[in-house]
């Protein structure tokens, strides 16, 4: 008896293998692999809440991840000459849909292929990038979310904080296609409130930070504004050590960052990009064009402060700027 029911437990598992390939002449089901390119790397905190964001929407709009999606994930911690490997690796891989998270690694995937549809998130300046022709009307394989220009509103933040604020320091990577238009509005901010920008401290590699921070420190500013970008945002903790050490009061434009340990943050709602890019993938793989699905900007903003680093700065944050704040971090 027992061997029997082994042998038909056997039978009715061929039984289902063969009900479910396909018939002879037929093409195995292929399922669509979106491919996520990151420039920094999969220990960052906010990797696994932004990929979480991506993959409910997804899940929203009707997709299982492993039956009717597939995602591949490359991180490229920090190096841009890795960010254009792992770019090309993911074309030579042929995947459907290239998400590029952020204007870096958006770059690296466009010079990689001018065929796979792109969803960028948060880029940067895109336009001004050379990734799109413009909003409204993208005209190549590059579509998505663009981040926009909040030099000003950092700069009125940090009077806030510091009323005596006279000098003022910018830590910045170059190489990012947003940097110019925030220095841009920086300056206009920083004549209305008489403040002198005295020094752009710029890093492009790791290497270049202990210098970038001397700079800054020579300079003797009263405040610090930080572009974190996927290189500063991956060496986060070295900027804060640095701000704390030199008892420095700084503001970033990503929400993370005070999260993390930073004073203070105004940002886009970075999470809400990672849903819209659910809806681009979906869109494009029901045959939509990226140049026609139109650049969505941020809806959302938002202000956070960190108490805990307030108090280590010796700082008192003023009831008009914490009444305004989305978040305290206590």
């Amino acid at each position: 008896m027992t061997t029997r029911r082994a042998l038909l437990r056997v039978l009715g598992a061929g039984a289902l293998v063969v009900g479910t390939w396909p018939a002879r002449g037929q093409q195995p089901i292929r399922i669509p692999r979106v491919g996520m390119l990151w420039s920094i790397g999969s220990n960052a905190r906010f990797v696994a809440i932004a990929t979480g964001v991506f993959r409910q929407r997804l899940a929203e709009l009707g997709y299982v991840e492993g039956k009717s999606i597939l995602i591949d994930e490359r991180f490229a911690e920090g190096s841009m000459p890795r960010l254009n490997e792992l770019a090309h690796e993911l074309v030579a891989s042929k995947v459907d849909i290239i998400v590029a998270t952020a204007v870096a690694a958006t770059i690296a995937a466009q010079q990689a292929t001018s065929t796979i549809p792109i969803v960028m998130l948060n880029a940067g300046n895109p336009i001004g990038a050379g990734l799109i022709e413009s909003l409204a009307r993208p005209g190549g394989n590059v579509t998505g979310s663009s981040n926009i220009a909040l030099g000003g509103k950092l700069v009125e933040l940090l009077h806030e904080l510091v009323p005596h604020l006279g000098k003022l320091a910018v830590l910045a990577n170059p190489t990012n296609a947003a940097v110019p238009p925030a220095r841009a509005d920086i300056a206009d901010a920083a004549r209305r409130f008489n403040i002198s920008v005295v020094v752009h401290a710029e890093v492009t590699r790791a290497e270049d930070f202990a210098n970038a921070f001397a700079v800054i420190r020579n300079a003797r500013p009263d405040g610090l504004v930080v572009f974190a970008e996927p290189l500063i945002a991956t060496h986060h903790a070295e900027v804060f050590d640095f701000a704390a050490s030199a008892r420095l009061p700084a503001i970033y434009d990503s929400g993370g960052m005070a999260r993390f340990g930073g004073l203070i943050a105004y940002s886009p709602d970075y999470l809400e990009h990672y849903a819209m890019a659910a809806v681009y993938v979906d869109k494009i793989l029901k045959g939509a064009k990226p140049a026609d699905l139109p650049v969505q900007q941020p809806t959302r903003l938002e202000l956070i402060i960190n108490l805990k680093t307030a108090k280590t700065l010796g700082l008192t944050i003023p009831q008009s700027v914490l009444a305004r704040a989305d978040e305290v971090i206590q």
